[in-house]
């Protein structure tokens, strides 16, 4: 299930943008390797639309790509570093 945080929720209001997640590339090598780094979370509109889908998350139209998983408990929060703030993607399993 995905979440966002309320500080989240106010950085994307105030934004007034579309959100999206990107994701990055897939990388699989032979038997042992299978990995999918953390999306990452954008404001506008994606480059490729037709392989998203929109969800509605606490009010908030969500373009989410086709292959994300929505069997997983994540949350979309803020991180901030040195009084920067940016919204992030929390609890993403690499493997």
């Amino acid at each position: 299930m995905l979440a966002i945080s309320p500080e989240a929720l106010e950085i994307i209001r105030a934004e007034s943008r579309p959100v999206y997640l990107d994701m990055p590339p897939h990388i699989k090598g032979g038997c042992c390797v299978n990995l999918q780094e953390c999306p990452t979370v954008r404001f506008g509109v994606p480059h490729d639309p037709e392989n998203y889908v929109q969800k509605e998350v606490q009010g908030i139209p969500l373009l989410l790509p086709r292959r994300f998983p929505m069997d997983r408990d994540l949350t979309i929060t803020v991180s901030s570093f040195l009084g920067m703030k940016r919204v992030v993607l929390e609890g993403w399993c690499p493997i």
